[in-house]
């Protein structure tokens, strides 16, 4: 957890507050949301969440505090901090504080650029100070024998002296010709992987297909609608493609953006999640077996992954089994695999057994 907020409602403080983590989890997402909506916030679009009260590893956020700020912002804002490396957090801050940033917009797209700044904490090494201002200017990709070189001390020395630095609560800060950019318009988030996908969406919306949003598969269910919020929606609707594909091969070629609907989708994602390199390589094999042409029923054969056995090798001719050309799979459900396929092979299986448990 980056940051726990207290919001509440402007407008209506008499009813109540929430206190939400961020990033909120996946697994509370759903909820959260829920929770605010109750409250009359929470809106995808709307920043109607005010900061009452927040606490963060990053004394520079309290300025969000008596804002009215989006949720789903701070959700953002918190996922791209969390991605910070070793440094990062003090570039934020210190170049936070030398810009007088205090909205929640430019602070996330701060998180884009603060890279680039060089912030000095500790004076006592010039030789460190040195090799690290280097390495930020030229975006760590100096020859090696030009890095051996150099005279770092001499660097630092050089940094220093031209007084080109801003003293800060978080450091002195140098913005070596940082601009602000805006890839965060207030509206439409840019790309961002917090952790890996197994299907990464663009969302395109109006005549020219501008990219104008991003789904990561799986995500809690009410993430998609909100995200198709935000994203909007232009005169011949959205168009969608898959900009980033982890699924298992054979699953691959079965799934659809234009066939399958996205709330299949992010069930089939949400099922192949868990499964580690062994189980995904069996998937595949199954998926070669049983031919499926949904992503809803690929679904159904990872959830029942257990009722098939798969030798990735030959081991045995003379097994009583299917021959893939990943390797051999054995089927031993009671069920045919068209019938495990469909939405409920339990109730199919009921019904066979004439209503019985």
């Amino acid at each position: 957890m980056t940051m726990k907020a207290i919001l509440s409602d402007k407008a209506r403080p008499e009813l109540g507050q929430a206190t939400v983590p961020f990033p909120i989890p996946d697994s509370e997402y759903d909820h959260t949301i829920e929770l605010l909506e109750d409250m009359g916030i929470g809106s995808p679009t709307a920043q109607d969440c005010r900061v009452d009260e927040l606490d963060s590893e990053y004394p520079i956020l309290n300025r969000l505090t008596a804002q009215s700020v989006n949720v789903d912002e701070l959700d953002f804002l918190a996922k791209r901090l969390d991605s910070f490396c070793q440094g990062e957090s003090e570039k934020f801050q210190a170049m936070a504080s030398k810009l007088c940033l205090s909205d929640i917009k430019d602070f996330i797209n701060l998180t884009f650029c603060c890279q680039r700044a060089t912030v000095i904490t500790d004076f006592s090494d010039l030789e460190q100070i040195g090799k690290a201002h280097v390495l930020t200017v030229s975006g760590e990709s100096m020859p090696t024998e030009v890095f051996e070189r150099m005279d770092y001390h001499a660097v630092a020395l050089d940094l220093i002296q031209r007084g080109a630095g801003t003293v800060t609560p978080y450091g002195v800060a140098y913005g070596n010709g940082m601009e602000l950019e805006q890839l965060y318009d207030g509206c439409h988030f840019p790309a961002h992987l917090h952790k890996m996908p197994q299907l990464m969406i663009e969302v395109k919306s109006g005549l020219e297909g501008e990219t104008t949003g991003y789904l990561y598969l799986p995500c809690p269910d009410k993430q998609l609608q909100r995200t198709l919020a935000r994203a909007g929606s232009g005169p011949e609707g959205y168009r969608m493609e898959i900009a980033m594909d982890g699924l298992p091969p054979q699953v691959s070629a079965v799934v659809s953006l234009t066939r399958d609907g996205l709330e299949d989708l992010n069930a089939l994602c949400r099922a192949i999640e868990p499964l580690d390199t062994e189980q995904r390589e069996k998937l595949d094999a199954v998926v070669l077996l049983a031919r499926p042409q949904y992503a809803s029923e690929v679904r159904q054969l990872a959830e029942n992954l257990d009722q098939f056995d798969f030798v990735p090798r030959p081991s045995n001719p003379d097994t009583d089994c299917a021959l893939t050309e990943l390797g051999y799979v054995v089927y031993h459900g009671s069920l045919t695999l068209d019938e495990l396929m469909m939405d409920d092979p339990a109730e199919q299986y009921r019904q066979e057994m004439g209503g019985l448990a």
